[in-house]
């Protein structure tokens, strides 16, 4: 019996495996690998760009005012890690002394990026992995699939290999946006950005995983790539408006009040970023458990419905 066991287990991981991997080759033949990496990359490159721009504009500006007002040099040290007027900006603006340390020595190029992946990413992870499953079954073509293995690796085996995409275009997004900085930014640190860069790399993914989630929620209880993509955005759309309102002090008055809301906050991602823009710790930790709950949840939601469709 426990040798049954151990095979049965490797015979659904290699299901998961396989799975996984056609589902990495079906992103190649289909052109949707090649329009992920379009916008990731491009992202990057309009990210690192908007940023040295900026940054260049402000150092002159400040070359400027300083040049008017007499002084000997136009340093711009609130942009420089580790500067004690960079590391002030940083705790009147978040209101956290432990977090802005944290982040006063990273440089601020990296604290950007970061920011704006945990802002943009997840839509585009919504927009473009919630036809995974609905695509097929659109055109009944998972029938074949769901002959030979299991709905749950098969469910499993698209969910990985979405995430193995994303992976791949995520890092890329952060190889395009380190290389353009490099050729843009004055004064870029190269060793400094990419250990940050790789410091926040898999802080993102973990973030954007229970999106990827729910995208394949819709792609589980749809039919059609298309209607996906609406329950993947416009649910995602509820669940930001949702964290919004949870977190108003319009509906908060009183104890009670304030434990249901801040509980009701624990079922959608939106507002887990913030533990992990701290040092290993508590809040970090804490951040992760939700992103990684939130994840098991979104699929065994999608899960349910799948499992009893008439494919």
């Amino acid at each position: 019996m426990g040798v049954a066991v151990v095979t049965d287990r490797a015979g659904a991981a290699r299901d998961v495996f396989l799975v996984a991997r056609f589902e990495l080759g079906e992103a190649l033949r289909s052109r949707l690998l090649l329009v992920m990496l379009l916008l990731f990359m491009s992202s990057g490159a309009l990210s690192a760009w908007g940023y040295s721009a900026a940054v260049g504009r402000f150092q002159e500006q400040s070359a400027e005012v300083m040049i008017m007002t007499g002084e000997r040099s136009a340093d711009s040290a609130m942009l420089r890690r580790g500067s004690p007027s960079y590391r002030d900006m940083l705790r009147a603006w978040l209101g956290d002394d432990k977090k802005a340390d944290y982040l006063a020595a990273i440089p601020p190029i990296v604290v950007f990026f970061a920011w704006a992946s945990f802002t943009f990413t997840p839509w585009l992870i919504l927009l473009t992995s919630a036809e995974s499953i609905a695509a097929e079954v659109a055109t009944r073509s998972i029938r074949f699939s769901a002959l030979r293995t299991s709905r749950l690796w098969l469910a499993l085996g698209k969910a990985l290999g979405q995430a193995w995409i994303v992976a791949g275009v995520t890092a890329l997004q952060a190889l395009t946006f380190f290389l353009v900085a490099r050729l843009t930014l004055h004064g870029f640190e190269p060793a400094a950005t990419a250990l940050g860069l790789l410091s926040f790399w898999p802080r993102v993914m973990t973030y954007i995983l229970p999106f990827l989630s729910w995208a394949m929620f819709a792609s589980m209880t749809t039919a059609s790539a298309n209607f996906a993509r609406v329950v993947s955005l416009g649910g995602a759309l509820c669940l930001a408006l949702f964290s919004g309102i949870a977190g108003s002090r319009w509906v908060r008055g009183g104890t009670v009040r304030d434990t249901v809301w801040d509980l009701f906050g624990y079922l959608t991602p939106f507002g887990h970023s913030n533990g992990l823009w701290y040092p290993v710790g508590g809040k970090f930790f804490g951040d992760i458990a939700v992103c990684l709950a939130l994840t098991v949840l979104y699929f065994g939601m999608g899960f349910a419905v799948l499992r009893k469709r008439d494919l």
